[in-house]
């Protein structure tokens, strides 16, 4: 295996947990960012940007479970793969 395919083959197996990162804190960014927005328009300053950091936190979790399941779905199929090729 060259260098570039090495390289290529463990950013490949990387991505999905990049992509989890990114996911789980735009999730809260997203919320956060809502309830600034709406205190900024409303001029309510710290209600919604509580509110806000709440329900993204709860997003958050909800994500992360979410997310959590698939991979360890997908790595018990990987490894009953691997068992019925081996």
């Amino acid at each position: 295996m060259t260098d570039r395919s090495k390289w290529q083959h463990d950013l490949s197996e990387v991505t999905p947990y990049l992509t989890i990162g990114i996911q789980l804190a735009a999730t809260m960014v997203v919320y956060v960012g809502i309830g600034w927005l709406i205190d900024r328009w409303q001029d309510t300053t710290p209600i919604f940007l509580i509110v806000g950091s709440v329900v993204g936190m709860f997003a958050f979790f909800a994500q992360l479970i979410r997310v959590s399941k698939e991979l360890s779905e997908k790595n018990a199929a990987d490894k009953r793969k691997g068992e019925r090729a081996g």
